[in-house]
This record gives C-alpha cells, structure tokens and sequence, in this order.
C-alpha cells in the first residue's frame, strides 16, 4: 500500500534509476565487506539499505567496510550518470552516507582518508557492476530486492 504521496515509481526514469544504482552501490559494496543485507528498498524519490552485523565481530575490518560501503552509493551513481550523459553523483544528495563515513572513520585506529575509501569502493563495485545494472530498473520497478 502506497503513501498519498508517494512519488510513483518508474523504472524508465533516469533519476529514479540513479537512485536505485545509488543504493545497490551500498548494498553491494556492504555484503561483499561482510554486513549481513537485510533490506534494499525505493520509494520513487529516495532509498534505503539496512544491514546488521554481530557485535563481536565489530572492528576495524567491518568498520572499513562500512566507510567504504558509505561511498559505494555515491561512486555508483557517479558512474552511471557519467555513463548515461548526466552530469555527476552531487555530494549534497549523499551527505548522510558522508557524515557517517566521517563518524565512523573518525573512530578508527588506522582512519581511512576521504579518497581512499572512494578508491575502494571504486574497486569494490566494478565486479559487481554489470549485476547492478541489471537490477536497478527492478529495484524501481519492485520497490525492494534482495541480494
């Protein structure tokens, strides 16, 4: 059941593609760092990625993944605008994912610089890449997915 108003999904809308590319970037990014997926969800204009872990196996590694997952969002919607003639990925639409990539980042012993966590995320989606392509336009469409 939708929300009054909620924006409709369209799985030929370029920025509603950017949006779920955006996302998928994360979840795909997390899972393959080690964070369990739990959900991957659009709403049209906006979406999100849950993800949980067990707390003892909290450290520096997972943390690492999770500041690299945080600029996986963004590295993929950078591409894929860039791929479809669209300009670029703006920090201002990730700006949640980049706050909590300084928090966390911030909290480690070894903290990851702002362009090395970007080159690893980088890295982390280009083997994925093709995949992700193929499930955003589902993602719009279905309003979840899991991986």
């Amino acid at each position: 059941m939708g929300w009054l108003f909620e924006t409709k999904r369209d799985p030929d809308d370029p920025e509603q593609l950017a949006i779920a590319v955006h996302e998928l970037g994360h979840a795909w990014a997390w899972k393959d760092g080690g964070l369990s997926i739990t959900e991957i969800r659009h709403q049209g204009d906006e979406g999100h990625v849950k993800f949980r872990y067990r707390e003892q196996d909290w450290g520096e590694e997972l943390a690492l993944a999770y500041c690299v997952g945080c600029w996986a969002g963004f590295e993929a919607e950078d591409r894929w605008r860039k791929a479809n003639g669209l300009g670029r990925a703006k920090r201002g639409h990730s700006s949640h994912d980049i706050g909590n990539f300084k928090h966390v980042a911030g909290g480690m012993a070894k903290r990851p610089s702002e362009s090395a966590a970007r080159s690893l995320a980088c890295k982390r989606i280009a083997p994925r890449w093709s995949l992700i392509l193929r499930q955003a336009p589902v993602l719009v469409r279905d309003g979840r997915i899991s991986i």
